[in-house]
């Protein structure tokens, strides 16, 4: 008897075990909602990671605190800690409505339970809270109520620069893009000589020929930093605004940065699903993108391993209705954000503004010995306050940095659909596209080269990604991102300097058409081993035409979305129809290049099949 009775016990006890591992693991991984503990008297005795990316105070600062720490000073707006765990102790069951504070003194709306726990006995255990972010739901309400037309909270332009300023951006993006044609053909060369055209190369020359090549990529890198920075500065650099998922925003980024992760052992978590993906924000996405590619990539390059651990990254969003008060954040919001919380090596307190200015590098200690022209984090924050947000970052040395990059919500989307999932723009969507036209960029053939130009890391970096997922090109899942790029961009600048002489070609119709269908050397030769080495990779001519498909698309994507805004025509349908017509030219030259890889694909693939037979 006493055995039987001994067993039920242990298996009581195994059962508790289990719901309380179930428990944890249920608070740690649920994101949509804040998940914590209190004993009696309202004191947090656990602290679950959901609740953590949403108020952002650590296990450290909340567990052991009275819950009071998550409310704002005298209260929120639906009375006070103290009253709730009353409440709930008296009734079973606080829920309602209010402000709540997160660690860095910013505020959003909360829909919070507070549930008491007893047992058998109905002696009080302790309390369970839920809290699920609210703001946006709260802010469209009111949008509603009010009968609101827009959600649109964007803020003035700074004022013209001045004169001084004007010129020295003007002689920065003359210089780049100066630059770029030179630094374009040294590439060139250089791939010439890895084909071995003027015979075969030793062991010694190849390492001489891959420092090169990095170094001069390294310096196109460098120079289309400065020119983006530069137009900028001169209010020419296209911009869009329109409501867009932050879930999409945050993908796109992650997407091009995990293999640089990976490289490093550096562990990239995506804790944004759910609500917070499809959180509405104002801005332009693909700017929005571009601003977290650069914060997803700093946090990898300053984050290694610790203590035996691998470095992390973790990634969340949310919404606040305000924010404690910094620079550069203004309005009275709602506001969406995407928070970078890395493991790295922190940065000084002294070095946290600076950071964001033009060309500062090197003093920090951490900029120099990892390249770049000091541009990533000033090009950040002003596109993100030129979107009417802010990039804004918090740091301790050896221990990690934070950056949080803060956009307008368009809330008015989210309560629609949980997020604006499967709902574009609209014909209604405000457009801020810049009226600015470089117009010293007259012909539309050299604007569509210098949008190649500008694009071109970015089309790379999507055109590797979407082979190594698309079900069509199975050949590249898995493969070296070398060998898939197989001298592309060199391809592409030669491209990009074909179109360009195009607008100087004058002459009769026939000899434009002449001078499309013979394209250049160059570019014939990279076409023609293109398709050899796809060849000897396995690839089918299916997957060559996929690739080719592939290519035109995130092409043609990047040249739609930046080319209207520089064509020199009277109104915007005329710009819409002069980049039209230079794609129908670049999409012949794609052709001939596919063409011509897929010929020497079959030839490659019948010459090593008479050689097994």
């Amino acid at each position: 008897m006493n055995g039987a009775v001994e067993a039920a016990g242990h298996a009581s006890e195994e059962r508790e075990r289990l719901a309380a591992r179930a428990f944890t693991a249920f608070a740690d991984n649920v994101r949509n909602y804040a998940i914590f503990l209190l004993d009696p008297d309202g004191i947090i005795t656990y602290w679950g990671e959901g609740a953590r990316l949403m108020k952002w105070w650590t296990h450290e600062q909340a567990e052991g605190a009275h819950l009071r720490l998550l409310y704002p000073d005298g209260g929120s707006d639906d009375g006070t800690a103290e009253e709730h765990v009353r409440e709930a102790e008296e009734r079973g069951e606080y829920t309602g409505e209010g402000h709540r504070i997160r660690s860095d003194g910013s505020t959003f709306w909360a829909g919070v339970t507070l549930t008491a726990l007893r047992s058998g006995d109905g002696s009080l255990l302790g309390f369970a809270k839920v809290t699920r972010d609210l703001t946006a739901r709260r802010a469209a309400d009111e949008l509603l109520q009010a009968a609101a037309a827009s959600a649109d909270a964007a803020h003035a332009e700074a004022e013209a620069a001045s004169g001084t300023d004007a010129a020295r951006s003007g002689l920065l993006a003359t210089m780049s893009h100066e630059l770029r044609t030179p630094i374009n053909a040294v590439l060139g060369y250089l791939d010439l000589l890895e084909l071995e055209t003027d015979g075969p190369l030793s062991a010694g020359q190849r390492q001489h020929l891959t420092r090169a090549r990095t170094s001069a990529k390294h310096l196109l890198a460098l120079v289309g930093d400065v020119l983006d920075f530069s137009r900028m500065e001169a209010d020419q650099a296209p911009l869009d605004r329109q409501r867009f998922r932050v879930g999409d925003a945050v993908s796109g980024a992650i997407e091009l940065v995990v293999p640089q992760a990976r490289a490093r052992g550096v562990e990239l978590t995506d804790a944004v699903s759910g609500y917070a993906a499809g959180l509405a924000a104002w801005g332009d996405l693909g700017r929005a993108r571009q601003i977290l590619v650069n914060l997803l990539a700093n946090a990898t390059r300053f984050t290694g391993p610790r203590h035996g651990e691998a470095g992390r990254i973790t990634v969340s969003a949310g919404t606040a209705a305000k924010v404690s008060a910094e620079p550069g954040l203004h309005g009275s919001g709602p506001w969406v954000y995407v928070r970078v919380e890395d493991t790295g090596t922190g940065i000084p307190a002294d070095w946290l503004q600076p950071i964001f200015e033009p060309f500062v590098q090197g003093d920090t200690g951490l900029a120099g010995a990892h390249g770049g022209a000091g541009l990533g984090l000033a090009i950040s924050r002003r596109l993100a306050r030129r979107m009417g947000g802010d990039v804004q970052v918090r740091s301790e040395v050896g221990v990690g940095s934070t950056f949080l990059l803060w956009l307008p919500a368009a809330p008015a989307d989210s309560l629609q659909t949980g997020g604006v999932e499967g709902q574009g723009a609209g014909d209604d969507a405000a457009s801020l596209s810049d009226e600015h036209t470089a117009t010293q960029q007259a012909h539309p053939m050299r604007v569509i080269a210098d949008v190649v130009l500008a694009e071109l890391e970015r089309v790379l970096f999507a055109y590797v990604a979407r082979l190594r997922s698309d079900p069509a090109t199975p050949s590249a899942h898995g493969v070296d991102e070398a060998l898939i790029e197989d001298h592309l961009a060199t391809f592409l600048g030669d491209l990009a300097s074909t179109l360009s002489n195009l607008d100087q070609v004058g002459g009769p119709e026939g000899e434009r058409n002449e001078a499309l269908k013979d394209s250049t050397e160059l570019q014939r030769h990279i076409a023609d081993r293109h398709g050899a080495q796809r060849a000897r990779l396995g690839w089918s001519e299916s997957e060559i035409r996929r690739e080719f498909t592939i290519l035109r698309e995130e092409l043609t994507a990047a040249i739609r979305r930046r080319a209207p805004q520089l064509q020199d025509a009277p109104t915007a349908e005329a710009r819409r129809l002069e980049t039209e017509r230079a794609l129908e030219v670049l999409t012949q030259f794609l052709a001939v290049a596919e063409r011509l890889s897929v010929m020497s694909h079959a030839r490659a693939s019948a010459a090593r099949a008479r050689e097994a037979e």
